[in-house]
């Protein structure tokens, strides 16, 4: 049996040279295996046939061109696009000189920081206010305060009315509105009234910004939030975010519930004179009925979208924090879903006028229903140092021949010792629901004084407030509870109290309690207390890039009527505590969270009927700067 090995090798090193052919036989054995010289000569003649036929450099490591900037180039350049500083549309409807005791603020940094869920849950930061808890996570959550009921809260989405709309056309459930996609929340205190400003994002810097959240937790709860900016030196800058909440049915026989929030900005700020930008928020509530385990429907549900748009324009001649600033406005605001569908558009124009001691300002409004006009103005005055005024006052027409005007002013006086005290009335007649044709203005004279005191250890807060008769708005949702009784004129003491034994301890609350006169939907004496350790651990990260926080809180109140059932009858809530307990760690731009409610377990709800679990989230927080 025949047998060969042909081997081709170059004759030169290019591969295009001339090949010369060695061929190599022999005769194989009997049982077919090659002669021991063949073999051997074939298995060294291989490689070399290999290299021979295949160029050293025709076959790369790696295909892919070799990135041109490295990440270390990647990193600093983001670093310098960070510190980079660019225009932005001002805030609107928080100009001028405020005087102190009259707003909490609330900024990104501290929203993060906080055990809050949702803007509900921030609301309660504020002393007084009681939230009609329908449920766990993901249902309704209205804030009432001082006996008010659902017209005790008003609302601002960047500057604009953020009026109720939908199956429940009088008050607005904030629940809904994602706290991820809000940059700033501003709540000012009036007696008898807390006016809350949400702003949503503005991206200020050079480098884009892009955040990722997960959480999840007892239940199968699922939660998940992205959102990305991104400016141009030319002005033109652009943002989009989204957040989802999915909480399944923690407990009763149904109660399961998902949240969508959309939100698109696009914006043309060439500089700090001129400026365009539109905003687009959409929420998307798939609330269903609440049934409890005796099969008892207490509340209806909720199913349809919402969605707030806004173009604002404004023109500033001189620039800067000073000056006088023209704004164009125009808004559009529909509901679709529970078989109910409206839609209310809004335009008009604010005009401001700041110097750094003082301030004047207006706005007026044209509405397409329930509210015609609605026309404001409001004045800020420091004169000297440690005084301060500030007032308002308003004019709405109302469809069938009705109207609400009113007036409120503010005053400050810093004392020694940094004591501090302020002062305010407010006084008018107010439709507290436009969209009920029979509601009909009621008279308001409510009074405040409060004195502060704040120092790097130790503060407090007192104030006196004095309500004036009101027949409060009940909570739609709510189909146990029909209504809220008439509120007589009513005196509320708050305290509010902060104490720091270390740098890295902090004790705070608040208690509330209405000292004469009846108001149903506030419990008659509500509290809020919290200890919170954190800590950056300085000796062992000198940069500040560790952060940890660790929270306990407890909330009480003592039984009250909240409000009336469809034969008039009172329905009475149980006092309760509540413990509540929060971990939060942070690296640089990465955050961990870890938050547990009703952590005792107890089965007093905070409207009767709708049951509180014992449950958690866990939860991460991903900023990016690249």
């Amino acid at each position: 049996m025949q047998a060969s090995i042909s081997v081709t090798i170059p004759s030169g090193a290019s591969s295009g040279a001339n090949l010369t052919a060695i061929s190599l036989s022999g005769r194989a054995t009997r049982r077919g295996r090659l002669h021991p010289v063949l073999l051997a000569l074939a298995l060294l003649a291989g490689p070399v046939a290999l290299r021979a036929q295949i160029p050293i450099d025709s076959v790369l490591p790696d295909t892919l061109p070799r990135d041109s900037i490295s990440e270390t180039t990647r990193f600093l350049n983001a670093q310098k696009n960070a510190r980079i500083r660019l225009n932005t549309m001002p805030l609107l409807g928080v100009d001028g000189p405020r005087t102190p005791l009259s707003r909490f603020v609330f900024t990104r940094d501290s929203i993060e920081w906080t055990n809050a869920e949702t803007v509900s849950d921030l609301l309660q930061r504020v002393p007084g206010v009681f939230l009609w808890r329908g449920g766990w996570l993901g249902r309704t959550e209205y804030p009432a305060y001082q006996g008010r009921g659902a017209t005790s809260v008003e609302y601002q989405l960047d500057g604009f009315p953020y009026i109720p709309i939908g199956p429940d056309s009088v008050g607005v459930d904030p629940s809904m509105l994602a706290l991820s996609l809000l940059d700033r929340i501003e709540i000012e205190r009036w007696p008898g009234l807390l006016r809350v400003q949400l702003f949503t994002r503005r991206h200020d810097r050079r480098a884009p910004r892009s955040v990722i959240g997960i959480a999840s937790g007892d239940r199968r709860i699922a939660r998940y939030e992205g959102s990305l900016e991104y400016r141009f030196q030319s002005g033109i800058g652009f943002g989009l975010g989204g957040d989802y909440l999915n909480s399944p049915t923690p407990a009763s026989a149904s109660s399961a519930a998902e949240v969508t929030n959309y939100w698109l900005q696009g914006s043309y700020i060439p500089s700090a004179n001129f400026g365009v930008q539109f905003d687009v928020l959409r929420v998307e509530p798939n609330r269903r009925p609440f049934v409890d385990s005796q099969l008892d429907t207490l509340d209806g549900g909720l199913k349809g979208s919402r969605s707030d748009a806004q173009l604002r324009l404004f023109m500033h001649p001189v620039g800067g924090a000073t000056g006088p600033r023209v704004d164009l406005l125009y808004g559009r605001t529909s509901w679709s879903g529970s078989g109910v569908t409206n839609e209310v558009n809004q335009g008009g124009l604010a005009l401001s006028f700041r110097r750094p001691t003082y301030s004047i300002g207006g706005s007026a409004l044209n509405r397409s229903r329930w509210t015609p006009f609605d026309v404001r103005g409001e004045a800020g005055w420091t004169p000297v140092a440690g005084v301060s005024a500030s007032g308002e006052i308003g004019l709405q027409t109302h469809d069938y021949h009705r109207r609400s005007s009113w007036i409120g002013l503010r005053g400050g006086l810093q004392l020694p010792l940094s004591l501090v005290v302020s002062a305010a009335v407010r006084s008018g007649q107010v439709v507290a629901a436009p969209s009920i044709p029979t509601d009909a203005a009621q008279r308001i004279r409510d009074v405040q004084v409060a004195a502060g005191w704040q120092r790097p250890r130790l503060g407090f807060e007192v104030s006196l407030s004095r309500t004036d008769a009101f027949r409060p708005i009940g909570f739609q949702p709510f189909l146990r509870i029909d209504s809220i009784g008439p509120a007589s004129a009513a005196n509320w003491v708050t305290f509010n109290w902060r104490v720091a034994p270390r740098s890295w301890l902090t004790l705070e609350g608040w208690y509330s309690d209405p000292t004469s006169g009846s108001a149903e939907g506030n419990p008659p004496t509500h509290s809020l207390s919290t200890a919170t350790i954190r800590s950056k651990f300085w000796r062992s990260f000198p940069s500040g890039t560790f952060d940890f926080k660790l929270q306990g809180s407890i909330e009480a109140w003592s039984p009250g009527v909240i409000g009336r059932d469809a034969t008039g009858a009172p329905v009475t809530v149980d006092g309760a505590t509540y413990f509540r307990s929060l971990i939060e760690i942070q690296l640089q731009s990465f955050s961990i969270f870890w938050d547990r409610y009703n952590l005792d377990g107890t089965g007093k709800p905070f409207v009767p009927g709708f049951e509180i679990p014992r449950a958690g989230t866990f939860g991460v927080r991903w900023t990016f700067t690249n």
